[in-house]
């Protein structure tokens, strides 16, 4: 499964400012209460002091290309999204709704894939270790036999991230 993550936004979350060409943003994907999951994108300079309106899932940081260079961009950038927004789960343990646990799986089989991950053991307690190549950091990824509802659970994410 190859994902493409969607167009970057025209204008920023926080202040309202478009979007230049040359501009370092944040996209973060974050789930509102009651709500489904929604992605924006932020200026480098608004991130701190923007706070999503729900549940934090993940982020990533990219550079706002030309309209034309934009998927050209995606492309070359799709992969360190993936990687970025991977770690990024793992910042916080909070998982009421069970996305980010469906979200880690997934993504750590697509990661592995690209070598990017790599699993370090045997599953143990309904984790398994993963071992990120950069940084030889373990990341405990929980183990699914994953199931059509699972896909259902974080079809909000997966439209946000995929075009």
């Amino acid at each position: 499964m190859d994902w493409q993550v969607k167009p970057i936004a025209r204008h920023c979350a926080a202040c309202g400012n478009e979007l230049r060409a040359g501009d370092i943003v944040t996209c973060i994907v974050y789930k509102p209460l009651g709500s489904n999951i929604e992605r924006v994108d932020v200026l480098k300079n608004h991130v701190a002091s923007f706070t999503p309106n729900g549940l934090l899932l993940g982020r990533w940081t990219r550079e706002v290309k030309e309209r034309g260079e934009e998927e050209q961009a995606q492309r070359a950038q799709l992969l360190a999204s993936r990687e970025e927004f991977f770690l990024s789960l793992f910042e916080d343990d909070a998982d009421p709704s069970g996305d980010k646990k469906v979200l880690k799986h997934i993504l750590a089989m697509l990661l592995e894939r690209k070598r990017i991950v790599r699993a370090a053991g045997p599953a143990a307690n309904a984790h398994m270790p993963y071992q990120h190549s950069a940084t030889k950091q373990i990341y405990l990824v929980p183990v699914l036999d994953l199931q059509p509802a699972h896909i259902i659970q974080v079809s909000a994410s997966l439209d946000l991230l995929v075009g």
